[in-house]
């Protein structure tokens, strides 16, 4: 099994799969080449409940970029919403990410969204972060 990090980064990128004309990349590959792209990179933080419990809370973040010159500020931030979304649908985030991952996934909860605009290589780029308890399956 991969590590519980690695499982959370698939979870949600299949939990965002259906926002088509995207690259998805998870930490494993530091520098995604193409755009437009969305990179997942996932932290493990404290274990939750006590020592030795397994059930631990990570800090997610979901990284949108587009090229500015590709396409207008409207567009960009109209397909970010289009990810974002995708995370509120039924079933909810946790339930989705369980049932396809080897992870149990108990909280996920979109904690913020950060706009930018990156001028030295004409991006665009959003994050959304998340707060996620989760332990391995047993």
């Amino acid at each position: 099994m991969a590590s519980i990090e690695r499982e959370v980064e698939r979870g949600l990128i299949n939990a965002i799969s259906g926002v088509s004309g995207l690259n998805y990349y998870t930490s494993e590959r530091e520098s995604p080449r193409e755009l437009p792209f969305v990179a997942v990179r996932v932290g493990i933080g404290s274990e939750e409940l006590g020592p030795f419990t397994g059930v631990f809370r990570l800090g997610a973040t979901i990284t949108y970029r587009q090229r500015a010159d590709a396409v207008t500020k409207g567009s960009f931030d109209s397909k970010f919403q289009e990810l974002v979304a995708q995370l509120y649908r039924s079933p909810d985030l946790a339930t989705d990410m369980t049932s396809s991952t080897n992870i149990t996934v108990y909280n996920a909860k979109v904690t913020n969204e950060i706009p930018e605009v990156i001028s030295t290589n004409r991006t665009w780029s959003r994050d959304v972060t998340l707060d996620i308890v989760a332990s391995a399956k047993k």
